[in-house]
């Protein structure tokens, strides 16, 4: 196990059921493990230490192929190792947490739509928008 931070490891930013389950190849290359990285240092572990309790990565990096499958937009920044999708006791919460810390990110998109229930987080170095979005049928 590749240990980046406290309590994140590279597997786990990597990990997709979608590709297990269909033998689809989802390693992330020298430029996508970089930003993973960043993205666990810079973004995930610091809000973690904040929020106090568990965060689960649902979707870290996606090779090109896992994120059409999975339906992600062509732009994601999934499959650049510079987004994960997190599971929590209250996304909602979490996103909120995030806005007031300060923590440099470019994207949270709260996912609250009775069918998920999740926060996509991104970082990207340089380039951080800091923009909270909801997703369609998650009400603000």
């Amino acid at each position: 196990m590749t240990r980046i931070t406290k309590n994140f490891t590279l597997e786990e930013l990597s990990h997709s059921n979608t590709a297990k389950a269909k033998n689809i190849p989802n390693e992330p290359g020298t430029v996508e493990k970089a930003n993973l990285v960043k993205l666990a240092i810079c973004l995930l572990q610091p809000l973690r230490n904040l929020y106090g309790k568990t965060m689960v990565v649902n979707s870290g990096y996606r090779s090109p192929e896992v994120n059409r499958l999975v339906g992600g937009v062509p732009t994601s920044l999934h499959m650049q190792g510079k987004a994960a999708d997190i599971s929590c006791e209250n996304p909602r919460e979490l996103q909120k947490l995030l806005v007031r810390s300060g923590l440099p990110f470019d994207q949270a998109i709260l996912y609250d739509d009775g069918r998920n229930n999740f926060l996509h987080l991104s970082f990207n170095e340089g380039k951080n928008r800091k923009q909270v979005l909801y997703s369609k049928g998650t009400r603000p």
